[in-house]
């Protein structure tokens, strides 16, 4: 049996899903599961819940005793205090069971497969190729959306829609979360949507943005543009599916809005994402190669 580790928000957790997966389809392994304990923390990620549980998506919960068998200390705790992550530590030190994915870069499967539990991000599109129909298919809302939701879906259907994440809020949080992220000036946005003017007949630019009053008071765009209000009864999955209901896409580093491009069916999209995805340069392999790079 071997167990993967899910943490973080939507994003991460899909694509946690997606090594799961491969681990199944792609290396025969019949028996994955997934831990879901980072998210019982007391003061852990009240926010981020395992959201992925919502969608169509194949997952058995690692049982306590399934979890006991792997660990050499308690799994439980706050997953942002050091004590939960010096025992994350000593896992990875002395626990022959347990790989821990020091940084982002793609591994060779074949080479840590005999480990029983994984905890890692798995940010590599190559995870994905191998099953990207069956992923397609289960990455879909295990309910009907809203009225409004389907309305504006088919409304965006209807047009050469483009959609543009602006991630700020949690970016912003503390100066190592900017160090490591960055921010994006205008000048990125104006790149882009230049680019996708010249390409796309039409296009309409629909801003998502965890923040969306500052882009309104604070960005100028130069185009038909559509802001997404922050409509609370929108869940974060609804506005995954209505992100990957665009035809193109204009992504900063955030992997929410990298799965809302990924997901978009059109098989001539246009998807721009930064050249460096992190600011501080740490490796990760995490746009496709026909991806554009600003």
């Amino acid at each position: 049996m071997k167990i993967v580790k899910f943490k973080g928000g939507l994003g991460n957790q899909l694509f946690q899903y997606a090594f799961m997966r491969l681990l199944e389809v792609g290396y025969g392994i019949s028996e994955v599961k997934a831990d879901f304990t980072y998210y019982n923390g007391v003061k852990g990620d009240q926010v981020r819940k395992p959201r992925i549980e919502q969608l169509n998506t194949k997952i058995k919960k690692a049982t306590e005793t399934d979890l006991n068998n792997v660990f050499l200390f308690s799994h439980l705790g706050d997953p942002l205090s050091f004590k939960y992550k010096f025992k994350v530590m000593l896992e990875f030190m002395l626990n022959n069971k347990y790989y821990y994915e020091k940084d982002r870069k793609k591994r060779n499967v074949q080479q840590i497969i005999e480990y029983n539990y994984f905890d890692g991000y798995w940010q590599s599109w190559k995870y994905l190729e191998q099953i990207e129909k069956e992923l397609k298919k289960e990455i879909s809302y295990n309910k009907d959306f809203d009225e409004k939701t389907k309305n504006f879906i088919d409304k965006i259907k209807k047009e050469n829609a483009v959609f543009i994440g602006i991630r700020r809020g949690d970016y912003l949080e503390s100066t190592k979360t900017r160090k490591h992220y960055g921010i994006f000036d205008s000048d990125y946005y104006t790149k882009a949507i230049e680019y996708i003017k010249e390409k796309v007949d039409t296009p309409v630019f629909y801003i998502f943005s965890n923040d969306i009053q500052w882009v309104k008071e604070n960005m100028n765009f130069d185009a038909n543009v559509i802001y997404r209000t922050e409509d609370k009864q929108v869940s974060d999955i609804e506005e995954l599916f209505i992100m990957a209901a665009c035809k193109h896409a204009i992504i900063v580093n955030s992997t929410f809005y990298w799965w809302g491009a990924w997901l978009i069916e059109n098989e001539n999209k246009i998807v721009i994402a930064p050249k460096k995805w992190f600011k501080d340069d740490k490796p990760i392999d995490i746009v496709p190669n026909e991806w554009i790079k600003f």
